[in-house]
């Protein structure tokens, strides 16, 4: 999916102290641009030169909140360009494209860029804002009579090829439950079109995705079908998913341009809680599998409003890292606050 197509031009003790997060999505506009700009006099948009940012993501994935702002006039007040990089094949290409600054900016899920800056230590980029909480479903048969994450020991779980953020993600899920996932599951490939018969058939017990795929497998196969476990609840509901990054070669030469940005990206969050209905309309170009209904009632079992910044991100980054000890990513002496802040944005 492009959200600038021409019909529309989208230690684990830390995880009490992200209980609120959600509140930050019912600030007004301009409380959202004071909350950027506290420190700094006010500019007036016209007094703004024009910026052009090149910009990297998977065209399969979520990126509505860019198609709102876009497309309700939030980037144009601040002579914000955005220039879609064509031809984007896997987020390697993406990291390759930021370091040799190719890009200014680029989406990818946490669970994508975290494995990487753990690697390269910002190396080409770093986290500037959340773009949306977690869209990860867990799907099973009501004939199979499976209740709990607990009860998937020693079963199959259907995924598609190249999916590392959603296995990484309900592997944390398991892990928690006391499941080792590279030892107590079996993980089966399989093409998109091939995993709805494969659970109805019983060759795997389960499936995950990513919406608005999953999504769609759920809602037209209710009666068949149950989500067992995913990220719109408990405090995974408070949780960011996708990410914009940006190039650290932007950062240095364009700082003020960052925070308009992050400015356009949080209000279009705000008017999009607010506007629900009129955000499904907005999307039914891109998404055109999908009538405007069906993508309202995804968006209303979704959490959409994690725009978050400064302290909120990296606090959110530094348990992610906390849940990477947990799988044995990354070792237990990492302290994982300080490698946080490394790795994001300071507006």
């Amino acid at each position: 999916m492009t959200p600038f197509s021409n019909k529309t031009k989208k230690s684990f003790n830390r995880r009490n102290l992200l209980v609120g997060l959600g509140a930050i999505g019912s600030l007004t506009g301009m409380g959202l641009y004071h909350s950027i700009n506290k420190h700094d006099p006010e500019i007036m948009p016209q007094d703004i030169s024009p910026q052009m940012i090149r910009i990297a993501y998977l065209k399969n994935e979520e990126n509505q909140l860019l198609t709102i702002a876009q497309t309700k006039g939030f980037l144009k007040h601040y002579k914000i360009n955005l220039d879609p990089i064509a031809n984007i094949k896997n987020k390697t290409q993406i990291f390759d494209l930021l370091k040799t600054n190719q890009c200014d900016a680029a989406i990818l899920s946490i669970l994508d860029w975290l494995p990487q800056l753990l690697k390269s230590r910002s190396e080409g980029g770093k986290l500037m804002i959340g773009l949306n909480g977690g869209d990860f479903r867990l799907l099973v048969t009501h004939k199979q009579k499976i209740q709990r994450l607990m009860d998937l020991a020693n079963l199959s779980i259907g995924i598609q090829p190249h999916s590392e953020k959603e296995k990484l993600f309900f592997s944390i899920l398991l892990r928690r439950k006391g499941i080792n996932p590279d030892l107590n599951v079996k993980w089966v490939e399989l093409e998109k079109d091939e995993l709805l018969p494969a659970l109805l058939s019983g060759q795997i017990q389960a499936l995950i995705g990513s919406d608005p795929f999953i999504w769609r497998i759920l809602h037209h196969n209710n009666k068949k079908l149950f989500q067992l476990a995913g990220s719109q609840t408990g405090s995974w509901s408070q949780r960011i998913n996708y990410v914009l990054g940006i190039s650290n070669h932007f950062q240095q030469s364009n700082p003020l341009a960052l925070k308009y940005l992050a400015t356009a990206i949080r209000n279009a969050s705000v008017w999009q809680s607010q506007h629900i209905q009129e955000a499904s309309q907005i999307l039914t170009d891109e998404w055109q599998k999908m009538r405007p209904e069906e993508i309202l009632k995804m968006f209303l079992n979704e959490n959409r409003n994690m725009a978050i910044i400064n302290d909120n991100l990296w606090e959110q980054v530094a348990q992610y890292i906390d849940e990477f000890k947990l799988l044995g990513q990354v070792p237990n002496s990492l302290k994982s606050g300080r490698i946080a802040k490394q790795f994001c944005v300071t507006l």
